[in-house]
């Protein structure tokens, strides 16, 4: 039995984070339309299209990604609709950095490296997000196996892997699921806070009947 481990906390943070990126978007699109309003010619007026279309398709994008994670309040529809796409959000974020580059070159003759770089990275880990997401959610899961139990954690921080014999307690109550193991670490799992919840629960109860059959054959 494999379920997911996905915090909707984290989840949420990881789009406010996304948010900081809507200001430049807002200001390069004011300016766009500002420049088309001095009817520009040349490379003046492709860099203000430029900034609209990148402006538009970035806030319309955020606007969607509102949206989607609005209606994921029932836990389970989260866990079946999970996407596996390029991040558009990245991508495009990376257009506006561009088009603000672009816009400066032209005024200024100037690169802003770092501008260029935050840009250059976006749409990388843009582009690779399948093969991301595909890795922190194999490492972010629960397993329960036949030889023993698997539960992942965020980076930086101890997964538990551990034979069953190994379990000293599983207990799931109304909010926490807690894993203990006989050498005294303890994992807790906050249940409301997870997608697909009654997932979690079955597995844990699962693991626990294990635990349980294996005490007494012991």
């Amino acid at each position: 039995m494999i379920v997911p481990l996905r915090s909707k906390r984290a989840e949420r943070a990881q789009l406010l984070q996304k948010f900081q990126h809507l200001g430049p978007a807002v200001i390069l699109l004011g300016s766009g339309f500002q420049t088309l309003r001095g009817d520009r010619q040349g490379i003046a007026l492709w860099i203000a299209l430029f900034q609209i279309a990148s402006s538009v398709l970035l806030l319309a994008t955020m606007g969607q990604a509102v949206h989607s994670a609005a209606r994921r309040a029932d836990a389970d529809a989260a866990v079946h609709h999970a996407h596996h796409g390029v991040s558009w959000i990245e991508i495009f974020t990376a257009a506006v950095l561009a088009a603000e580059a672009w816009e400066h070159y032209h005024a200024t003759n100037h690169i802003k490296r770092p501008t260029v770089l935050l840009a250059v990275t976006l749409l990388v880990l843009g582009l690779l997000h399948p093969k991301i997401l595909t890795r922190a959610r194999r490492r972010g899961t629960l397993r329960v196996e036949d030889e023993g139990l698997y539960v992942g954690a965020r980076p930086f921080r101890r997964s538990i892997r551990a034979t069953w014999d190994e379990v000293a307690s599983i207990d799931v109550g109304d909010r926490y699921g807690t894993i203990t193991l006989k050498n005294g670490r303890k994992r807790k799992l906050d249940l409301q806070d997870l997608d697909g919840s009654n997932h979690v629960r079955a597995a844990l109860a699962a693991a626990q009947e294990r635990v349980v059959t294996v005490g007494r054959a012991s």
